[in-house]
Formats: C-alpha cells, sequence, structure tokens
C-alpha cells in the first residue's frame, strides 16, 4: 500500500473511532442509552493512535531542512486547536448554570471534543521535535528515538488503566519515558544551521508554543477534579508524556537559541568576509568584468566596516582616471573632501592613512555642514603599479577598529589582485594570449605565498617551493595569534598549471579570514570545507595540514585533510616518525557532515624539535628508473642531518632530491616548510 493510501486510511479510522466517541456520548443524552465505560476508551486509544500514526507518516516523509517551517507548523496547528478549545469553555460559561449541572452529558460531549482537538496538537508536535532531533542523528540518538517513541506510543493503553498522577504505578512507568524524551531534547544540532533572523523567528514561534501547551494543561488540570467526566487527561501516562517532552524540548531550545543569538552575526560576518574573497578570486575564472570587481570592492567595503558612505577611484597605467563609483556622498563633497587632505598634504593615492577626525585639520570650513568623521584612506597597487584609491567614511570620530582595517586591506589586496589580473589578460589578448596568461597566473602564485615568514625567537622557519610547470596548486602560509602563538597551514591544490594556481588563490582568503576566528584545527577545516565546497569546480578538492603552534606551552595543536603526514623528529627519543591522523581532503564531501571525516591532534614538544611539512611532489619524485624517492628516503635523510639548522636543512633536502631524480624538472610541485624549535 502506497503511503498516500496508508495516510487516508489512518485518517479515516481516527475520524470513525473521534465520531464514535461523541455518538456514544450523544445516544447518552438524547436516547439514555447507556454503555460500558471501556466502549469510550477503546475507541479513545484507536483515535490516540491513529491520529499519532497520521503525523508520523506525514511529517516524516517531508524533506525541508527549514526549521522554522516545522515551528510555523506546531504553532498553526496549535493556535487552530485552542481557538476552538477556548470557544467551547466559553460556551460553558455562558450556558444556564442549573442546566450545566444537570447536563453532565452535554459537558462530557464537549470535553471529548477537547481531547481531540489535544491529542492532535500533541501528535503534530511530537513528529516535528522528531523530524529536529533526528536532524544529522547518530547511531545512539536514533536507537534512543525508537526505545523512546515505542514506550510512548505504548502508554496509550494507560487509557485503561486510569492511575492518579502521584501513584507509584504512574510515576515507574513514566520515569523511563521521561528519562530518554530529556535526553533526546539535548539532541539541538538544528540550531546551529539557522541565521541571526531565523534565530529570533524560532525564539518567538517556541514562546507562543509554550503558551498554547500551558492553556491545555490549564485546562487539564482545570478538570482534573470534576467527577462528572468520563476521562481525566491529568492521570494519563500518555497525555502527560507527551506534554512533557513538547515542553522540554521547548524550554531547551529556547535556551539553546538565547545562548547563540549573539554569536551569530559574528559568525554571519566572517562567513560573508569569506564569500567575498571566493567572489574576488573566482571573478576571474568567470570572466566577469572589471567594473564589476570595483562594485563587489567598494560595496563589501562598505557593508563589512559598516560605513556611512565611500569612494573609489580607479586610474590607468598614465595615471588617468578610468572609473569612479560613489556610494552614499555626492561627487561635490568628494571634491571638497580631497581637496581639505591636498591642502593637508596628505598623498591619498601612494599612502594609506587612518584620520579619526577630519574636523581637526586645517581648511574644513566648507565641511562644516558635512557630517563624515572618520575617514579611512587605502590605496590600490599591484606589482607596484597604482591602480586607484579607496575611500570609506563614518559619521563617529574614531570610527573604524584593527580588526576592521585588516580586513579591509585584505580585500583590497585582493581585488588589486583581480584588477591587475583583468588588465594583464587584456594585455595578453592583444599580444600573445597563451603566454600572457601562463606569466600572469605565475604572477597569482607567486602572491599566495607570504613574501617574509614570521620572525620568531622560539620557532626557526624556512620554506621552499617550486613549480613543475610555470604556475601549480602548491601552498604554504603563516599566521601569528600573538607572539606566543602561531599558526602554519600547507596545502595542495588536485591538478595543475593555471586553475589550480587561482583555487590556491581561494584557499588564501579562506585561510586568512577563517584563522582570525582562533578556532580549533578540525572546526576550521570543517568551515573551511564548507566555504570551499561552493566555488571548486565537482571534479576539484585541496589536501591540508594546519598547525596551531603554541610557544608558551610547547604544544602543537593540528588537523590534517588527506595531506601528506608530516615529519617529526624528537630530541628527547631521538626518534623521527610522521604525524598521521584522520582527514578527508577539503572539497570531496559537499554537504554537513565533513567533521566527522577530520581529526584533531594534539601533542608538546621540545626544545631542539623539528618538524618538516611538504607537498607530494617531493616523496613521490621519480628517477630515470622510475623509482619514488619516498618517505623513507626523507626520514634518513632529515634523522643524518636534524644538527642542521633549518636553512641548511633545507638545501640538504633540495640536493639529495635533485641528486636523486638526475635533474631539476620534476613531474609535479614540490614545496616544504621546516620549522625547528629553539
Amino acid at each position: 500500500m502506497s503511503n498516500g493510501n496508508y495516510l487516508r486510511s489512518y485518517v479515516a479510522i481516527g475520524i470513525i473511532s473521534w465520531i464514535g466517541v461523541l455518538t456514544i456520548e450523544l445516544l447518552k443524552i438524547y436516547l439514555q442509552i447507556s454503555t460500558p465505560d471501556y466502549v469510550t476508551d477503546i475507541l479513545l486509544t484507536f483515535f490516540y493512535a491513529v491520529t499519532f500514526l497520521t503525523f508520523r507518516h506525514e511529517i516524516g516523509n517531508k524533506k525541508s531542512s527549514n526549521f522554522n517551517e516545522y515551528l510555523w507548523q506546531v504553532f498553526i496547528i496549535g493556535g487552530s486547536t485552542i481557538l476552538i478549545s477556548l470557544f467551547i469553555k466559553f460556551f460553558f460559561y455562558i450556558i444556564d448554570k442549573d442546566l450545566h449541572k444537570t447536563n453532565i452529558l452535554l459537558e462530557n460531549v464537549l470535553y471529548h471534543i477537547n481531547i481531540g482537538l489535544i491529542i492532535i496538537f500533541l501528535a503534530n508536535g511530537f513528529y516535528v521535535w522528531k523530524k529536529m532531533i533526528l536532524y544529522q542523528k547518530n547511531k545512539v540518538t536514533e536507537i534512543c528515538w525508537k526505545v523512546f517513541e515505542g514506550l510512548v506510543l505504548f502508554s496509550i493503553l494507560s487509557n485503561f488503566f486510569h492511575s492518579d498522577i502521584f501513584n507509584l504505578r504512574f510515576i515507574i512507568f513514566a520515569a523511563p519515558i521521561t528519562l530518554l524524551g530529556t535526553f533526546l531534547s539535548f539532541n539541538l544540532k538544528w540550531v546551529a544551521f539557522l541565521n541571526y533572523k531565523q534565530k529570533w523567528q524560532s525564539i518567538l514561534l517556541i514562546f507562543l508554543i509554550i503558551i498554547i501547551s500551558f492553556t491545555f494543561l490549564q485546562q487539564i488540570f482545570e478538570q482534573r477534579l470534576n467527577e462528572g467526566l468520563q476521562v481525566n487527561l491529568a492521570n494519563n501516562i500518555f497525555i502527560v508524556a507527551n506534554f512533557s517532552f513538547l515542553l522540554m524540548n521547548c524550554f531547551f531550545s529556547l535556551l539553546v537559541l538565547l545562548f547563540h543569538l549573539p554569536t551569530s552575526s559574528v559568525f554571519e560576518q566572517k562567513f560573508g568576509e569569506v564569500m567575498i574573497f571566493q567572489r574576488l578570486s573566482q571573478s576571474i575564472q568567470m570572466g566577469n568584468k572589471e567594473e564589476e570587481v570595483y562594485k563587489m570592492l567598494i560595496d563589501s567595503s562598505i557593508s563589512t566596516v559598516m560605513a556611512d558612505a565611500g569612494w573609489l577611484e580607479i586610474v590607468n597605467e598614465k595615471g588617468n582616471y578610468t572609473a569612479f563609483l560613489n556610494r552614499e556622498i555626492n561627487e561635490f563633497d568628494v571634491f571638497e573632501l580631497k581637496k581639505v587632505l591636498r591642502k593637508n598634504n596628505l598623498n591619498i593615492n601612494t599612502e594609506p592613512h587612518y584620520i579619526k577626525d577630519i574636523k581637526n585639520y586645517s581648511h574644513t570650513e566648507k565641511l562644516a555642514n558635512l557630517s563624515y568623521k572618520s575617514l579611512l584612506i587605502i590605496p590600490l597597487s599591484s606589482h607596484n603599479q597604482k591602480l586607484g584609491t579607496l575611500v570609506l567614511l563614518k559619521n563617529l570620530n574614531d570610527g573604524f577598529d584593527k580588526g576592521m582595517v585588516d580586513i579591509i586591506f585584505s580585500f583590497v589586496s585582493q581585488a588589486s589582485m583581480a584588477i591587475k589580473n583583468f588588465r594583464l589578460i587584456s594585455e595578453a589578448i592583444e599580444h600573445e594570449r597563451y603566454k600572457e596568461e601562463r606569466k600572469i597566473a605565475k604572477d597569482v602564485q607567486k602572491s599566495l605565498f607570504p613574501e617574509h615568514l614570521l620572525f620568531n625567537i622560539h620557532v626557526e622557519m624556512t620554506a621552499f617551493t617550486k613549480a613543475a610547470d610555470e604556475v601549480g596548486g602548491d601552498y604554504y602560509d603563516v599566521f601569528e595569534f600573538s607572539q606566543n602563538k602561531i599558526a602554519v597551514v600547507i596545502g595542495d591544490v588536485s591538478g595543475n598549471g593555471t586553475s589550480a594556481a587561482f583555487n590556491m588563490a581561494q584557499m588564501k582568503g579562506v585561510f586568512h579570514s577563517l584563522i582570525q576566528l582562533n578556532l580549533p584545527a578540525d572546526s576550521f577545516m570543517n568551515y573551511a570545507n564548507n566555504a570551499l565546497s561552493r566555488c571548486l569546480e565537482k571534479t576539484s578538492f585541496i589536501t591540508l595540514s594546519l598547525f596551531i603552534v603554541d610557544v608558551e606551552n610547547q604544544s602543537i595543536q593540528f588537523a590534517r585533510a588527506g595531506h601528506c603526514p608530516a615529519l617529526y623528529y624528537n630530541t628527547v627519543t631521538n626518534e623521527t616518525s610522521y604525524l598521521k591522523s584522520k582527514g578527508l581532503g577539503l572539497g570531496i564531501i559537499r554537504n554537513n557532515g565533513y567533521l566527522k571525516h577530520i581529526q584533531n591532534e594534539e601533542f608538546s614538544y621540545n626544545k631542539g624539535d623539528v618538524m618538516i611539512l611538504y607537498t607530494d611532489g617531493i616523496v613521490e619524485a621519480n628517477n630515470n628508473e622510475q623509482e619514488e624517492y619516498g618517505y623513507d628516503r626523507l626520514k634518513i635523510l632529515v634523522e643524518n642531518n636534524v644538527s642542521l639548522n633549518s636553512k641548511q636543512l633545507s638545501d640538504k633536502i633540495v640536493e639529495d632530491v635533485y641528486q636523486f631524480t638526475g635533474t631539476k624538472y620534476l613531474n609535479d610541485d614540490y614545496s616544504f616548510l621546516i620549522l625547528k624549535f629553539i
């Protein structure tokens, strides 16, 4: 039988059962026909069961991951049922009191209608929470839910055994349901996938659902002392368990949503920055026009630092203006501001400036009517060629903090590279397209690597890289959180040539945006995978290793996304080994399950230890007999030369690889980074 037929069958049985209960009550009123109480209990039990099975089928077949949509469903059905219920309650108040006392059967009829409304509300809420609890489920959660659901549905039989809520039998049966329900209520992974606006909507909806639930409960316990009613829901384990489960989920969800609310906007902003880096990097590959990069730069910059206005000037190689974009400031005001800057000997075309209050400068009389106070001025340049100037304005004194300034400098750097590359591509088309395109790609890859490695008195670093072709897909970088904490990354994109270099440009943008969040190594990999999955081609992926070195505690935390295991020499044990851990390349799994495929590792280091990060071009280098250089050869070389400093050891590795292959021209890119702890 198809799902549709099952659903229609459940609905039909439920309606028949409920109509049967109401019919029995009406027969008692008008025909004075008496029926045993267990007949009503049987019909109600059928109604409870089929109503829950109906919603189990209906909600279980939904594929949507829009959690607010599910909460809206609970609220809409709950709101509809509570309005009908309140109307019934109002009816009780307006009928004649004497008639009310003598016509207990009429009250039972209306009360049974109310029972139906409560069951519909509970069944809908129960299976909506099931959908949300089992989002990204694991084996334990799935087993617990099956046991919990079985106990809840089995408790429907309590319809035949009426026990007081404080009775020991009631408590013993309700205890395991309560414990399992509490455990499941803590499984709130869905909250992390809501943005700031959706979290507020969820809070409002859950609050309203709580009000509806307590209104129903108030009615149930209000009727508890009414001896004329045949069914006492307050002593029904099934009803109490469902209300408890619904309210526990609401309360825990409310607390978690409120706890995550303050950080939501920050993470959304950081991911926005990541996506801007991606769009800037993709602009070349997608064939966008140069003018689109201008718009992206000024709009993204204003949005990121929440500037009140700004303008962008673009010049050609001769210094002539080729483009001008302004936002929330007219050209006349731009002219007046530039005149003031010029009179105060501030050259905005070659040097960056941060002006905390323009009104403190001289010759600002004509700016009296302008509300702008602080200015951030950043020249655009690439390969010592002036490209233009970006100016951002705020209505506050000292309106830009250091974090904002760092992000904007990164935007400008990426945009400058994109603009320069657009121009080089145009030149290549005009002269020698293929040759010039390779030159551009080489410039792009060169800009991926840090110009100078960080200077740190505790860590000696040396790096070496060479592409098999004019361009390649190897990448390494360093980031300094503080004098006592640094991050080192090395990666390799699948493939080679220009596409590999451009994909590594995206990796650089993702690294510099995410590393500032100071995340654990495995969390960094998870967020990087989410970002890169949206922009890499389906056939592309990136292997990566991230090492976070804590100099103060002499510890290293790392995660490996499918990259070659780092080679590590321990001075205490005088042993050399490879640092292996679970990890899958970035972009291979393009869903929310990537975190399960990455592993965070941490260990302590000693003074004198040596760590070598490298790409597979080293160990896979072939000689004339097609024999690979291999991991063992690299390990032995390091063991025999650990006394050398990092630069000498680097030269030794390069010399040995060239000697083994018999040539300086390898089939793959090869790079390595040596860290010696001193």
